[in-house]
């Protein structure tokens, strides 16, 4: 096997060098500063962000308006998805009937259950249940 040469004075200088300078250096090893342009969100901004967020259901813009930041609706939106504990999820299309509610249509049910209308009159009442119907074709809109 063959042998390394040795070092030169140059060499070994330098080695000590950078031997005795790394304990100094060791807490700055990683820290270098970013190059490029500065964000527009500080660290108070994202805290309040999230603060506004976790607490009540609005929408980006609403959240730019309270919290009063200067942002795009992207960058908000951004520091939202960053954070873990906040997800997005679907509104419920309408509120869930209360007890209440049931008993009260329960109610309007049962009076027109006892009502002695004629077949042909019946016929003619929509029960809609406050759904919208189109009875005479498509209206153009979709619905999901």
């Amino acid at each position: 096997m063959g042998r390394a040469s040795t070092l030169s004075l140059d060499e070994r200088g330098q080695i000590k060098e950078g031997y005795y300078e790394f304990p100094a250096s060791s807490g700055r090893i990683g820290t270098r500063k970013s190059s490029g342009r500065p964000g527009k969100m500080n660290d108070g901004g994202k805290r309040g962000i999230l603060r506004t967020t976790s607490s009540s259901m609005i929408s980006i813009n609403e959240i730019r308006r309270t919290c009063g930041i200067d942002a795009s609706k992207i960058t908000v939106w951004r520091t939202l998805d960053k954070c873990s504990n906040i997800v997005q999820s679907r509104m419920k299309k309408c509120p869930q009937l209360t007890q209440r509610h049931n008993d009260e249509r329960l109610c309007w049910a049962k009076i027109f259950m006892r009502c002695n209308w004629e077949k042909a009159r019946l016929l003619r009442v929509i029960f809609s249940d406050e759904k919208k119907f189109n009875l005479d074709g498509p209206d153009g809109c979709h619905s999901d």
